[in-house]
């Protein structure tokens, strides 16, 4: 069915969604540097965060990643020299935005919607790393769990992002990668499409997607909720 009203906005999820780690960049930054995998590391990183507590502003992520170092040359038994170089990486230079990701962006603001990303990313610089991926200047507003204090799919974090857009759940567009936070935007009002990019085609009967070069259509067309 198509919808009577137009959408007023559309928000995204940022990894897997918006944005992709380019794990060649950071298997030559790391390789060479430590005894462990990238995705070894990636975990350590969680760990020390739930340990210590992710930044909940961009001023406290300097001292955050700094802890992380030198707790990690320590448990590593590293040298003085790899934990410099360790200090030197910046997290959104492994960074790469989906090809789609800015035709989409702009699809939407060329339609007159607002575009809104709200993602689970533990650090508070979203925005940096949007810019960084030539995003930013499309996107009317960012907010990462970290910067609000809640994670979806707690019906909170939802309602910050609708507050800040002054929108209705009925009014927008909903793109995540994971399927209890499209679950609980769909329990909201939300229009929510899965976006699963391994899978081969489109499923819009049970609202999957494989990519956002169909966002226009979506627009355009309107849908109404899809059943559970």
């Amino acid at each position: 069915m198509q919808r009577k009203e137009p959408f007023r906005a559309a928000i995204f999820d940022r990894n897997n969604v918006l944005i992709e780690y380019d794990f060649d960049v950071a298997q030559a930054f790391f390789g060479p540097l430590l005894p462990i995998s990238i995705f070894e590391l990636g975990d350590r990183w969680q760990t020390w965060g739930e340990t210590v507590g992710f930044p909940a502003t961009p001023a406290d992520e300097t001292p955050f990643w700094q802890g992380f170092w030198q707790h990690l040359g320590d448990e590593l038994a590293l040298s003085a020299s790899v934990v410099a170089k360790l200090h030197t990486f910046e997290y959104v230079s492994v960074l790469r935005p989906f090809p789609d990701a800015r035709p989409a962006l702009q699809a939407a603001k060329d339609r007159g919607l607002q575009v809104g990303v709200l993602s689970n990313f533990p650090l508070a610089t979203i925005e940096t790393s949007l810019a960084a991926t030539n995003l930013l200047d499309l996107v009317d507003i960012a907010f990462s769990s970290t910067n609000i204090g809640v994670a979806k799919p707690n019906p909170a974090a939802y309602q910050h992002i609708m507050q800040a857009l002054d929108i209705a759940p009925k009014d927008a567009l909903f793109f995540d990668d994971t399927r209890i936070h499209i679950d609980g935007a769909r329990q909201l009002g939300f229009t929510a499409y899965l976006i699963d990019r391994r899978q081969a085609d489109h499923d819009l009967k049970t609202g999957i997607i494989n990519n956002l070069e169909i966002l226009p259509t979506l627009i355009d067309k309107g849908t109404t909720n899809f059943p559970d």
